[in-house]
This record gives structure tokens, C-alpha cells and sequence, in this order.
């Protein structure tokens, strides 16, 4: 029976992400590994009804230091060959672009994004976003599109913040990321507050109040089709 797999790069702690809201509710049975915590990863598609890549503190090409993200690239290009829905978030969203030969490197100023920052739609991007929207950031690389695929959206800082690439869908956003999730970032030791590009306490707190709700309600809508 073919099955879905969630694939996380990082502990962001025990509460369920926005995508495990939405398989729970749903009644969907799906698989979770945490390659950074020892276990495998498929390097097939073979048998998956859809795959998510979630995010991580590791950048998409230090496989020196990181055996297991070759095998993240491996999966997301079979996924692609076959026609296995894919969502990459932030680092997964990397790991689509750099399977497909594009390049993933830092921002030339050194800028961030940490908060929750506004996205252009593409003209391609106008159907999914309805228009501009706001979503959670925590990155300090982007991603060069690979041939073949279609920007969806960009931001002030990084012009490619999304795209479609046949079966994948990569987001270089974290709309998964619930508020209590929010909080464990604004928490941690590694948190960017003072790089240049992020938001502080105060403006992170006023948008995801003011634009939380909405991101759910999209990316609910989101999750309905991509997992159908």
C-alpha cells in the first residue's frame, strides 16, 4: 500500500507541525522519519503516495558532514521521475532545487529572513497565493531555479521563494510552522536576532498575530489538494 513520508531534519519539538494537523485530521496514515536522528532515507519513490521534506539547520549541500542529504537528493529526484507529489519546505525546498542542478548558496550581503515576511506572487503564482501574502522565515539561503521549473512567488530579499518543478512543490517559506512552533524558534540558542534582514520580538509578535489565521487557512487549502 503505497504511503506518505515525512521526512524531518530537524527536532522542533514534540507538538505536531501544520502538515501532521492536517494528516491527523484527516484520518491519513503517514510515516515519520528523522534522518538526523539516525534514521534511513529512501532513496526511491518507488511505493510513496506523496513526500514532505521538512526543514533543518544543515545547508542542502554539506553531505561531508551530512551522508544522509544524498540520499535526500537522490528521493527528491526520483520523486520528480515518477511522479510522486513532493513538498520541499525551506531546506527541503533547497534539496528539490539542488537534485535538479541548481545552485543553493548564502545571500550575497549575508541577510536572513526570521519572522514573517511579505511574498509577490508570480503571474504563474496568482492561482495558488490569490495575491501577496505573509509566511514564516528562518533562512540565510536561497536557491537558483532549476530548469525546467516555474517561479511562484519571491520576496524582498530572496526572488525565489517558491516553485513548481512537475510533481514538487518547493517553498522556501515555513507555512507549517504554528505559533507555538514560532515560539520554540524565538527560543533558541541559534536564532538570528541580530543578522541583518531579521525581524524583531516586536514586529515577529504583531505579524503572526496579525497574519497567522491566514496562513493556516491557505496552507490547509494547499495540503487538501496536494494531498488528494
Amino acid at each position: 500500500m503505497s504511503r506518505i513520508l515525512l521526512i524531518e531534519n530537524f527536532d522542533d519539538g514534540p507538538e505536531p507541525d501544520r502538515v501532521r494537523l492536517f494528516l491527523d485530521r484527516a484520518g491519513r496514515d503517514y510515516t515519520v522519519i528523522r534522518p538526523h536522528a539516525g534514521d534511513s532515507v529512501p532513496r526511491s519513490a518507488e511505493g510513496l503516495a506523496a513526500a514532505v521534506i521538512y526543514g533543518g539547520a544543515q545547508e542542502i549541500y554539506q553531505t561531508d558532514r551530512f551522508p544522509y542529504l544524498a540520499d535526500e537528493h537522490a528521493l527528491a529526484a526520483d520523486a520528480v521521475r515518477r511522479d510522486v507529489p513532493l513538498l520541499g519546505l525551506c531546506l527541503g525546498a533547497q534539496c528539490i532545487a539542488w537534485a535538479h542542478g541548481a545552485d543553493v548558496r548564502p545571500h550575497p550581503d549575508g541577510a536572513v529572513e526570521f519572522g514573517y515576511y511579505d511574498l509577490t506572487p508570480a503571474p504563474e503564482g496568482q492561482a495558488l497565493f490569490g495575491g501577496p501574502v505573509v509566511m514564516p522565515q528562518w533562512h540565510g539561503h536561497g536557491f537558483d531555479l532549476p530548469d525546467g521549473a516555474t517561479r511562484l512567488a519571491s520576496s524582498a530579499l530572496y526572488p525565489n521563494q517558491a516553485f513548481r518543478l512537475g510533481s514538487a512543490w518547493a517553498f522556501q517559506f515555513h507555512p507549517e510552522v504554528t505559533p507555538r512552533r514560532m515560539r520554540r524558534w524565538q527560543a533558541h540558542d541559534a536564532a538570528p536576532w541580530s543578522a541583518p534582514g531579521a525581524q524583531d520580538r516586536d514586529e515577529q509578535d504583531r505579524r503572526l498575530g496579525a497574519h497567522d489565521a491566514a496562513i493556516d487557512a491557505w496552507f490547509m487549502a494547499f495540503l487538501a489538494r496536494f494531498f488528494a
